[in-house]
């Protein structure tokens, strides 16, 4: 990727995955912990390749503020030879909403329990187990801080990962508009392979609807190509 001046975003960011329990042994005190069993499933799932590293998600038994939560994080990471990468967010799965710290960049599931036990160190508190979920779609809406390559006309590329990139839409899209209009983009042969999430980052006191396009070492022409496709449907 060429340089570009990186800028720091706050983000609001929604998506739709599979979602299993973990089995009680692998977690801290039977609590509710959750994995993403198909990450990116929109690429994974068409593109004839693996999956990516796990995504956990620990159901927390209240609300933290995005501040506790980052604090508690630093702590936590400041003990660890290996940095986890921990972002806020609510799970709505079905008629339920919970919420939850998303786990990334552990090594072995094996550090699930390791990791849960030094939050509650820091004072946060980990739900209880009680059913098992097993491939169940779960929404999740993620709080997280972004480091984006501004391109022009709208197109972010992911200053930290080369999987995610950007683009503005002129408009919010409800969720299951979004996803009708993400199934109908994939028809088009040129663009294979991508999953899609919706998003919203901060800017000068406005709002900028975005949608975050996961595919392995996307290329700005490829993003450009996507966006096309999504703005010749929304028009």
């Amino acid at each position: 990727m060429e340089k570009h001046h990186v800028v720091e975003y706050y983000c609001e960011l929604i998506k739709e995955e599979p979602l299993s329990t973990l089995e009680p042994e692998m977690t801290a005190d039977n609590t509710c912990v959750l994995e993403s069993t198909s990450p990116f499933f929109g690429y994974y799932h068409d593109a004839p390749m693996g999956k990516p590293d796990p995504y956990i998600y620990c159901v927390l038994a209240e609300y933290y503020t995005l501040g506790e939560i980052i604090r508690a994080t630093q702590r936590v990471n400041a003990r660890r030879r290996n940095p986890v990468d921990v972002a806020i967010g609510k799970l709505y799965l079905k008629d339920k909403k919970c919420p939850v710290i998303r786990i990334k960049d552990i090594n072995h599931f094996s550090q699930v329990q390791i990791i849960q036990q030094s939050f509650k160190k820091e004072g946060i508190a980990f739900k209880k187990r009680q059913r098992k979920i097993s491939e169940q779609m779960g929404i999740i809406h993620l709080s997280k801080m972004l480091y984006l390559a501004p391109q022009g006309d709208g197109l972010f590329m992911d200053a930290e990962d080369r999987t995610k990139a950007y683009f503005a839409i002129p408009e919010y899209i409800d969720w299951e508009a979004f996803k009708s209009l993400t199934t109908e983009a994939k028809y088009d042969t040129r663009i294979l392979y991508f999953d899609a999430a919706q998003a919203v980052i901060f800017e000068n006191h406005k709002i900028i609807d975005l949608v975050r396009v996961f595919k392995e070492n996307i290329t700005v022409n490829q993003l450009r190509a996507i966006r096309d496709r999504y703005f010749h449907l929304i028009k």
